[in-house]
Order: C-alpha cells, then structure tokens, then sequence
C-alpha cells in the first residue's frame, strides 16, 4: 500500500510545486509571498498524501482508462484535497500548540522563531497570526483548482463537518468533565475519518457515476477505516518517538488529550496508580520520567481493550469490504485497511 501511494505522491507532489510556483507569480510584487510560497511548499509535499493518493488510487481501480485520459482534472482535485488538509493541520497545530509537525517545525512555530531571529515583539502571537493567514491561502489556492470542477460543493461540506469536529475536540480537551465514548467517536469520525477515507473514496465514485447506493457504501467504508487510522494514531501519539512519527514527543500525553485510550485507562487503571496519572496527564513540564510511567500505564491497563475495539472495526470493514466491485476496487480497500490496523507512523 505504502508503494502505492508513495508513486502516487510524486504525481501530486510534481503538480502541486508546478502549480504553486505558477501562483506565487501572481502576487510576486507584494511582501511576505517568497517566504510564505515557500513554507506552505515545504509543507505541504512533507506529508503522506494519504487523502489525494487514496483519491487517484481509487479512481483508478474503478476505471483505469478514466485515470489516465483525465489525469490533469484527477490532479487538480488530489492537490485540491492535499492543501485543505495542509490548511486544517496548520490550524490544528495552533490549537493544540504543537511544535513538531511532519517531521519538521509547525508552520506557527517556524513564523515565532522567525521573529524571534528579527528580534520581533511577541513573536509566539506574530507566529500565529501568520499561520492562520498562511493556511486561509492554503484553502483559497484549492478552491481555485476545483473552481472548474463540480464537486466543491461535496468537498465543502465535509470540510465544514470537519471543523465542527475541531470545535468538539477542542471543547472535550477544556471541558472539566469527562466525555462520552460515544462523543470522542463522533469527533474522530467527523474530525479524521470522512474526510481522510469517506470523502476520496465519495469523489472516485462520483467521478466515475456510480449509483447512489455503491457510494453510500464505500463512505461506509471509509468511516470504519478513518477510526481504525485514528485510534492507531492515538497510540502513535502515545507511544512512537518524535524522530519516527515526525509529531511532538508524547504530545497527546501533554496536552491531556481525551482520547479513547485515556478513557480506557481510567476505566481500568487500579486507584493506586490513579492519584499518579490525574495529577500528571496535562501538565506541559513533565520529565521524560514521568511519560515512560504515563505511557507504561497505557500499555498495561488500556491496549489490550483497545486492541479488541480495533479488531472490531476491522471485522466490521471486512464484511461490507468483501461485498465491493470490481475486483481492483476490492483488493484496494484491503490493501487500506492493512495499512491502516498495522502502520506505526
């Protein structure tokens, strides 16, 4: 799988350079375009390109002729996709105030240490600002690809689900109490899972016509493959060092995310471990002591109910997997879900 997508990122990756050189062209006379053409670049081409891959990919197991007579248009709405998701994940990092994204600075942390180097005031405020704007461009610069296209408005309302998502997440993170189970699934499927699985695979189907029904069923699919990918990326928050996962060490653990995992442990963890992890899990200062411990609790008293939970999503995947034609079609959503239970970055 990772192959697959890897051949097609370099398409997309090609593309988007080409077209955002043409695009910076544009606004060359004016400030601050160089730098700012050249950081969202960088960015943008350092992710996986899961969602413009899992795009093309599918298409393309639908109807091979089609992708390749009509692959400029395919482009256009992958990089379309890898900017909006650049744009969401340059917001989520001030949100959540990560400095490590993709195996490099976040965009607001690199604006900070550039004002930093000028000797700015308030350069943390300055580093914000400026990433927000950066990824309001970022989305303005997909709108214009699919401007010619018809299916914006199914890209746009997803991705106002998505946001609505961030606001649950946020929400849940302040919010004294503890949420649902139930409420942490609906942000994961709103916040990563259409978006990332049911929205491309929704775009293949529509691009090839298929009836109402067969994309119902592939966004059913992709659904139970973005929790799947979002519970394993819980873990690798948790569990996977910074140089591996390209994210901030422990970050779920600092923020005090509440995530299923967390969740779990309290549910599970024995009250003479309990005092511990209430009074550390959040706090921004702790040691590299104190998350081996956090992080040995998950291991001993969440993953193993974890593990049973993913297992079931990926039981359910397989049974509306094994009904999808054609068989290219088919072989494909496997190959996803493998990917998806396995991976470890």
């Amino acid at each position: 799988m990772i192959e697959k997508l890897q051949e097609e990122k370099q398409l997309i990756d090609n593309f988007l350079l080409s077209f955002l050189s043409e695009e910076e062209k544009k606004f060359e006379k004016q400030s601050l375009v160089k730098d700012a053409f050249s950081k969202i670049k960088d960015f943008v081409i350092s992710g996986k390109t899961v969602r413009g891959g899992l795009f093309l990919l599918a298409v393309k197991s639908l109807d091979e002729k089609k992708y390749q007579t009509e692959q400029k248009k395919l482009l256009k709405i992958a990089a379309a996709l890898e900017l909006i998701h650049s744009s969401l994940l340059i917001h989520d990092d001030i949100i959540d105030q990560d400095k490590k994204r993709r195996g490099q600075n976040s965009i607001w942390y690199q604006y900070e240490l550039d004002a930093e180097r000028e000797n700015y005031q308030n350069p943390k405020e300055y580093g914000q600002n400026q990433a927000i704007c950066l990824a309001n461009i970022a989305n303005f610069l997909a709108i214009s690809l699919l401007r010619e296209t018809n299916i914006l408005p199914t890209i746009s309302e997803e991705i106002i689900k998505t946001n609505f998502a961030e606001m649950l997440d946020s929400k849940i993170t302040s919010q004294k109490e503890l949420p649902s189970f139930d409420e942490v699934l609906e942000m994961y499927l709103f916040k990563t899972a259409r978006y990332t699985f049911s929205l491309p695979l929704k775009l293949a189907g529509l691009i090839n016509e298929l009836k109402d029904e067969e994309i119902t069923q592939l966004e059913k699919i992709g659904e139970k493959l973005g929790l799947i990918f979002q519970i394993v990326d819980d873990s690798i928050s948790i569990f996977t060092p910074e140089e591996l996962s390209g994210k901030s060490f422990a970050s779920d653990i600092r923020e005090g995310k509440k995530t299923l995992f967390y969740l779990t442990l309290l549910e599970e963890i024995p009250p003479s471990e309990k005092e511990f992890l209430m009074a550390k899990y959040g706090q921004k200062n702790l040691s590299k002591e104190e998350i081996i411990k956090i992080q040995n609790l998950f291991r001993q008293f969440a993953q193993t109910k974890i593990e049973k939970l993913l297992n079931q999503f990926k039981k359910k995947a397989q049974v509306e997997i094994a009904e999808i034609e054609p068989k290219e079609m088919n072989l494909l959503l496997k190959e996803i879900l493998e990917y998806n239970f396995s991976r470890k970055f």
